[in-house]
């Protein structure tokens, strides 16, 4: 299951050798004499990787990583086969070991290949905060259908059915020769508010239902779909869950259909989630509450293990340095008489201590960073 947990243990393989990380977004193979542009992509991250291993010094280091990365040749030509699953890969492979840990989504990670001490998971991280958990509810007049929709994947979980029964029109129509125009009409009418209310009263029935699900599934998002006035009524059946309202009628038919039918609602609905998670750092922070913005002082805050919730623009990348202690700094902030190892990619160093320290982390859609920006794409919030 791809979770904090799952991330956690990314994070804990570690190797002073290295950890191959290799990310592939693969599609279909159009001919299958002819390697696809996205593999030839990987074969040449790689062969860069080779070369960079191939300058260093240390002969017993270099054969090893050399000699680990022919071994896994097989495992490559596996995740770059078209035939299997996902369309995010990744593999993870400490050179000291014999462990590989293999995973894909239905979305797409970029490509890379990656070579340090611990696994390489922003990518990861990144590509499961374009398909967050969410819950979509479909209202129509036969009743409600639940899909659950993650990293890619979209399954229906729940279906209520509700039929009124025609009886109840013919009982109020009475015998076809008593009956005249405006009574017909009349009687339209009463049955016509009958059966709003029933299936309004079935919408009621069926929230519980739908509020267990949020809890079960652990739903970011909730999204009610359809007929304004159906999915008002449920949103009102739902309080206090406050879901997102779609007026947009969706044909009955497979749950990825639902889902495409409404991309652009989960991308806004995302994005609005995250600029107000980005606000409530900048609020908190300059209200002088439990919250820091800025590299400096978010690393010094993960440093003491404080951080309950790492905020981080998607297309942040920051420099810093490594103490001899295991505290990070800003490539312009060390402390003097402090001898650091350089960090080109301080970004992942801060995910992963924060998933070290058991903090959430959260990769921000880049139309929701604006307040980040003047704090240089990074901030938190704190546990005390």
């Amino acid at each position: 299951m791809h979770d904090d947990g799952f991330l956690r243990e990314l994070v804990a393989m570690k190797d002073e050798m290295g950890v191959v990380s290799l990310y592939v977004t693969a599609g279909p193979r159009v001919d299958p004499g002819i390697r696809p542009a996205w593999e030839i992509r990987l074969r040449d991250e790689l062969a860069a990787m080779r070369a960079q291993v191939s300058a260093w010094p240390e002969r017993i280091r270099r054969f090893t990583v050399l000699e680990h990365l022919d071994a896994l040749e097989p495992e490559i030509d596996r995740l770059v086969d078209p035939s299997e699953p996902g369309i995010g890969r990744a593999l993870f492979a400490p050179v000291c070991s014999d462990e590989i840990q293999r995973t894909s989504l239905q979305i797409p990670f970029g490509t890379c290949a990656v070579l340090e001490s611990t696994a390489y998971v922003r990518p990861m991280l990144t590509a499961m905060a374009t398909g967050a958990p969410a819950g979509v509810a479909v209202v129509g007049r036969d009743g409600v259908r639940l899909v659950d929709y993650r990293y890619g994947k979209a399954e229906e979980v729940y279906r209520s059915a509700y039929d009124l029964d025609s009886d109840d029109w013919r009982e109020m129509r009475g015998p076809a020769r008593a009956g005249t125009d405006q009574r017909s009409s009349v009687h339209r009418d009463l049955f016509r508010r009958r059966a709003e209310e029933n299936l309004v009263r079935h919408l009621y029935a069926v929230a519980p239902e739908i509020t267990g699900r949020v809890d079960a599934l652990r739903w970011e998002d909730v999204l009610l779909v359809g007929d304004p006035r159906l999915t008002s009524a449920l949103a009102g059946a739902l309080r206090p869950l406050d879901p997102v309202r779609v007026d947009k009628v969706v044909p009955d038919g497979p749950a990825t259909d639902v889902v495409s039918r409404i991309v652009e609602e989960l991308v806004t609905v995302r994005v609005r989630r995250d600029a107000a998670l980005v606000q409530r750092a900048v609020d908190t922070t300059l209200s002088g509450g439990r919250a820091v913005l800025g590299a400096a002082q978010t690393l010094a805050v993960l440093n003491e293990g404080r951080v309950g919730r790492l905020i981080v623009d998607e297309n942040g990348h920051w420099h810093g340095g490594r103490g001899p202690d295991g505290f990070l700094y800003p490539a312009d902030q060390v402390p003097q008489g402090v001898v650091t190892t350089d960090e080109p990619d301080l970004g992942e160093r801060m995910i992963e201590r924060a998933l070290e320290s058991r903090a959430e982390v959260t990769i921000v859609h880049a139309h929701a960073a604006g307040a980040l920006a003047p704090y240089g794409g990074v901030g938190a919030l704190l546990r005390w």
